[in-house]
């Protein structure tokens, strides 16, 4: 069995919540964890040691040049593993955040004694603490102090007679600094003011992901592509979203936003 097909199972197993012969407590955890993180490498804490398994485990290790091993097995397969240390894990979650990879980072919640009063086979308690994409991300050791580092959400106007040229909304947030920014650029002008904001992820519909165009665009400006259901963008939420964030029962003293730009927003 592949690689890919055995953690799709596995996924699949824990997704459905079904118990399977053989597969340890730590493992089932690691499982369900993992399952409601699909998009994500998930970096499952073992004591002094961040662990990836099966695809994650192949993907990391090829993207950061360690060893892939084995541990245990899923199916009646080995299962593939790899590890990095805590006190380095912010230089291997630089490169691959820099790779276009997003990580979800699974600490322990309990001391392990605690999980022993609970009995020889309880599990120490874990939880994901923190999703590191690479729009998202706010540690100064992960960010290039000279540049921001903008998440931007990229929402196509819808034309009509009236408006006959292709527009988009943009609206981009550095997270590290609060900065926030929205306009309209016109289709022909997206690639140069992509290229002066270069972000370090762009959220889109999942239309949008699918045009060559977009992902050319994201890739010569080094952004992540991270596509969402098109009814994230709405301008209703978005309005209202804007709103309090900013802390303001209104936006007319902000200036006027379109449509378009509210759905970005």
């Amino acid at each position: 069995m592949s690689g890919n097909k055995l953690t799709k199972r596995a996924e699949r197993d824990a997704a459905g919540g079904s118990t399977i012969p053989g597969v340890t407590p730590m493992m089932a955890q690691y499982l369900e964890i993992k399952a409601a993180n699909p998009d994500c490498l998930l970096f499952y804490q073992m004591g002094d040691f961040y662990e990836l398994f099966f695809d994650d485990a192949v993907e990391a290790s090829r993207a950061l040049g360690i060893e892939l091993t084995r541990r245990g097995k899923h199916l009646g397969e080995d299962i593939p593993m790899c590890g990095v240390p805590l006190k380095r894990a912010d230089d291997y979650l630089q490169k691959l955040i820099r790779a276009g990879y997003r990580v979800a980072v699974c600490e322990q919640t309990e001391d392990p004694a605690q999980a022993k009063k609970r009995g020889s086979k309880a599990v120490v308690r874990r939880d994901v603490v923190r999703l590191v994409t690479p729009g998202t991300i706010t540690e100064d050791s992960l960010l290039d102090a000279r540049a921001n580092n903008y998440l931007s959400a990229l929402f196509r106007a819808p034309t009509s007679t009236s408006e006959p040229v292709e527009r988009f909304a943009l609206a981009s947030l550095d997270i590290s600094t609060g900065e926030f920014l929205i306009t309209m650029v016109r289709g022909e002008d997206l690639g140069s003011e992509l290229a002066r904001l270069r972000p370090g992820e762009i959220v889109v519909s999942e239309e949008l992901a699918s045009e060559r165009r977009i992902a050319d665009l994201a890739d010569q400006c080094g952004a992540a592509l991270t596509p969402v259901a098109r009814t994230s963008f709405d301008s209703l939420a978005g309005e209202r979203l804007m709103k309090e964030q900013l802390g303001v029962a209104t936006l007319d003293g902000l200036g006027t936003f379109s449509r378009p730009e509210r759905a970005a927003a």
